[in-house]
């Protein structure tokens, strides 16, 4: 028998094998892409929540920091200061009440003239010869040395059978009637009426000699001269 080489028979490798092979070389080489990823994503970004070793968080700013006052003047080591004084309170005065003085009067002056004593009175006609178709007021005035005084205003004022009246007359203008007689011509019949009109002696210009007198008038033929007399009883 000739020298034969005797051929072993190659074993095949198994395909399964390979592709086991091929996959954990896969998976090898997607870790190391991964862990290079993280390091990568740690590098870049410290913060990140997977970092195990996170860098200290620094403390927020609080701004521009501003100027303090440091005063020229320093207190010694112990500054006690100065103390302040109380002052003590005093009893308030209650105030009394105090009296109201009462009012003074402040006298009137009396006028210088004044009613003759007996007037105003009611007379029959003297004033003129009229007789009963006539109504009015007169009168004389007189000093005091009881002489008649002429030039004295006279006037008369008020209402008469609701109509109003405003007279003026001299003493002297109705000699009739005396040396310093006057007359109001009121109407030409006899009319009654309640102190309606007045009468008041004046110097001429206005001013009051004497208080105003307020008559009574009738409608008696008898009553139809209302005479005012007036006389002085001071100095003027």
């Amino acid at each position: 028998m000739d020298d034969q080489f005797v051929r072993v028979p190659r074993k095949r490798r198994s395909r399964l094998g390979g592709v086991i092979l091929n996959v954990l070389t896969l998976v090898v080489l997607a870790a190391i892409v991964g862990v290079v990823a993280v390091y990568a994503l740690i590098f870049f970004n410290p913060q990140v929540s997977f970092n195990p070793f996170p860098p200290a968080t620094l403390p927020a700013r609080l701004g521009t920091p501003t100027a303090t006052f440091t005063p020229a003047v320093a207190l010694g080591a112990t500054w006690t200061p100065a103390p302040t004084f109380t002052v003590a309170p005093t009893d308030t005065v209650v105030p009394t009440d105090t009296p109201t003085p009462e009012p003074t009067l402040t006298p009137v002056p009396l006028p210088p003239f004044a009613l003759q004593p007996g007037n105003p009175v009611r007379l029959p006609n003297i004033a003129n010869d009229d007789g009963c178709d006539w109504m009015g007021v007169g009168g004389q005035v007189f000093n005091l040395e009881n002489q008649p005084i002429s030039n004295l205003g006279v006037h008369l004022e008020g209402t008469l059978a609701e109509e109003a009246i405003t007279l003026d007359s001299v003493t002297g203008s109705a000699p009739d009637i005396g040396p310093s007689g006057y007359v109001f011509n009121l109407a030409t019949e006899p009319i009654a009426s309640e102190e309606s009109l007045w009468v008041q002696l004046d110097d001429g210009t206005g001013k009051p000699l004497s208080d105003q007198v307020f008559i009574t008038t009738s409608t008696d033929c008898n009553e139809n001269f209302v005479m005012v007399n007036f006389r002085q009883v001071r100095e003027q």
